[in-house]
């Protein structure tokens, strides 16, 4: 398990951050200021050049002392997720609840589940495994939030998308944070200047947000269902259908024969951890 830093003395953090992929920070880069979380990263993200995006982005708010990278190519979660290899989620999971022992957070942040990106959902039932098999966690009282990230919304058959935004029936549940004028120039600095792989990938739907936009940053109670909303659009299996047409892959991750036998396992099987609940 890779680190960097030995540590500042400054106070322990009370939030531990799991995000899927480096360069997830973004969405809440004023939260990182102002909570000055403890972060860990499960996947490479794709390659070195995006973990260095995100090294960078955390050297300038002075939190890579606290950022710790797994570094697991990203390509090794989609293969043990068509796999259903739940040996490599597990292990995963004993990674998550390492970070909650060696912190003990008072509250968890994830990715969102918002059926974009079949690992970005991972993340809460990891975490939700995690929180179990650790001795910190296992005690209760840790609140758990999700992070929304990006998702699908339905269109038509056509792509429009959400950007860190809850769904609307969540609405009322949110936390809503406003950035001071400080963070925000850091968190815009950031994306313009640091990013350049998420400006590349995202284009005007992560470039062109507006400070209306960027100055508020949100996080929702974290739930998991076995089913999805209709508010949303599953995506991953969306997408890796019109790839399949194209003869571009051979095989296409499936909400139901890959994710929830990976997320009921992770989320059901842990001692004292609620199952997927049924919307």
């Amino acid at each position: 398990m890779g680190s960097h830093g030995v540590g500042r003395q400054e106070p322990t953090p009370d939030t531990l951050v799991v995000f899927s992929h480096p360069n997830h920070e973004v969405a809440i880069f004023g939260l990182l200021q102002r909570w000055r979380p403890a972060i860990l990263y499960l996947t490479d993200g794709g390659g070195a050049d995006r973990v260095a995006e995100t090294e960078q982005g955390l050297r300038s708010i002075g939190l890579l002392d606290r950022a710790t990278f797994l570094n697991r190519p990203e390509a090794s979660f989609y293969r043990a997720l068509l796999d259903v290899d739940h040996a490599f989620f597990r292990d995963v999971a004993d990674r998550v609840a390492q970070a909650v022992d060696r912190w003990q957070p008072r509250r968890v942040l994830c990715d969102a589940v918002e059926y974009y990106n079949p690992v970005h959902d991972l993340s809460l039932p990891l975490v939700v495994r995690g929180l179990a098999a650790s001795t910190h966690g296992a005690r209760g009282g840790v609140e758990v939030f999700e992070i929304p990230l990006i998702r699908q919304v339905p269109s038509g058959g056509r792509e429009a998308y959400a950007v860190q935004r809850p769904t609307p029936s969540r609405a009322g549940s949110q936390m809503r944070v406003t950035l001071t004028a400080e963070e925000l120039a850091a968190k815009r600095a950031a994306r313009d200047q640091v990013y350049t792989i998420l400006a590349a990938q995202m284009g005007p739907l992560v470039c062109d947000l507006p400070d209306d936009h960027l100055r508020t940053e949100t996080l929702v109670p974290a739930v998991l269902s076995s089913e999805v909303a209709g508010e949303y659009a599953l995506r991953y299996e969306w997408r890796a259908a019109v790839l399949r047409r194209q003869g571009a892959i051979e095989q296409a991750i499936t909400h139901a024969d890959h994710f929830l036998p990976v997320a009921h396992a992770l989320a059901g099987g842990a001692s004292g951890t609620p199952p997927l609940a049924s919307t």
